[in-house]
């Protein structure tokens, strides 16, 4: 986002403060108990919402350097992504044409020598392109078979707009602008090809991957479940929505936006009083927040369980070991304040859900966020 769409957000903001509300949706909406804990409903968000759909993978800046690759099986297809000495990126399924075994675990690392993979079962050997380079003994071993066919299965993946985005079902294509409906202008500018990867936790959640996203998409909560930590710098109930395709966008004001007031517009920091939640469907979640963005990915595990991935990117990669550490410290926070606030509850939540008790789930107006994402699974699923 440009400084000109910065500047007009925090008057946006500033406005919804001052009249204490938030933007709406047109009405309430109802949910089915069953939508989270119908085993039928939950195998076919597992095939349609994460096998079928193009996955968000990461900002650019992930993979910065050629041979660097990132894995991953969250899908139910093991997946494996690397930047090419050329610049682009390939990216297969992650499974061994001899015995099937993974080439690298689910990990963010380096090719071998920055060129290849090699089993680690039997050692056959693949290059960036996916091409079977090597066979250990398989002169004598495996004579006639035909090494060109057995190269990696290729995916698709894209990149654009700072973002890598892969298709799970080698059978499946996709429009990479089909998919952010126009988020890219909500996000360019802020440095997705270029911030330093500072690293990721994974947190396994013993709920519906759904419960687990809703908490990311309203602010309604902010004074009630977070009055001693994000309670402290943002306003509770305060955003401003916008919806892109299937995805949303969701802008919110610090505490201290009115001294604003008293400033120049010229003079603004804007980035200095506002953030956002940017939602894309089906799973991920990117919180900008003043010089840098950490991104949430969301994977169901069973039916209530699910598995989260949360990433930090910085600006710049630190200057020393105390930086490092300094940054590293504000990372756990933010994640430790997701699973002794947000999650222990949901936790109780998930509780509730699962006790069979016929009832509905209401989602208010002042939510629009949490509605959008139940909407697109709707559309998606039938």
């Amino acid at each position: 986002m440009q400084r000109e769409q910065l500047v007009d957000e925090i008057k946006v903001l500033m406005d919804l403060v001052e009249h204490n509300t938030t933007t709406l949706a047109d009405s309430v909406m109802e949910l089915d108990v069953d939508e989270y804990t119908d085993p039928e409903v939950f195998e076919r968000e597992k095939r349609e919402l994460f096998r079928n759909y193009p996955q968000f993978v990461g900002p650019s800046c992930l993979l910065p350097e050629p041979g660097d690759y990132f894995a991953f099986d969250d899908t139910g297809v093991p997946i494996l992504i690397v930047r090419t000495p050329e610049g682009g990126l390939n990216a297969f399924v992650n499974i061994c044409s001899h015995r099937g075994a993974p080439l690298n675990e689910c990990a963010h690392g380096q090719a071998k020598k920055g060129r290849m993979f090699s089993c680690p079962y039997h050692g056959w050997s693949y290059d960036l392109q996916g091409k079977l380079i090597g066979v250990p003994f398989g002169k004598e071993g495996f004579d006639g078979i035909d090494r060109d066919a057995l190269g990696l299965r290729r995916l698709d993946v894209q990149e654009k707009h700072g973002m890598i985005f892969v298709m799970p079902n080698p059978q499946l294509n996709f429009d990479i602008d089909e998919v952010l409906g126009g988020l890219q202008e909500r996000l360019c500018g802020f440095g997705f090809d270029n911030h330093y990867y500072l690293g990721a936790k994974q947190v396994f959640t013993d709920f519906s991957w759904k419960l687990n996203m809703d908490t990311f998409h309203e602010y309604y909560h902010f004074e009630f479940l977070h009055p001693e930590s994000i309670g402290q710098l943002a306003y509770s109930n305060v955003a401003n929505y916008r919806q892109y395709g299937r995805n949303h966008s969701m802008g919110s004001p610090t505490l201290t936006i009115n001294e604003l007031r008293d400033i120049p517009e010229q003079q603004w920091q804007p980035r200095e009083y506002c953030s956002f939640v940017n939602y894309i469907f089906p799973n991920t979640v990117i919180f900008v927040v003043n010089d840098h963005f950490q991104t949430w990915r969301v994977y169901p595990i069973s039916r209530d369980r699910s598995v989260v991935y949360h990433s930090m990117f910085l600006p710049e990669k630190p200057a020393d070991g105390q930086e490092r550490q300094q940054y590293e410290e504000y990372f756990q926070m933010i994640n430790d304040v997701a699973v002794t606030e947000d999650y222990s509850l949901v936790d109780r939540i998930n509780r509730g859900l699962q006790a069979g008790i016929e009832r509905k789930i209401l989602v208010g107006r002042n939510e629009p966020g949490v509605q959008n994402m139940h909407r697109q699974i709707h559309a998606v699923l039938g």
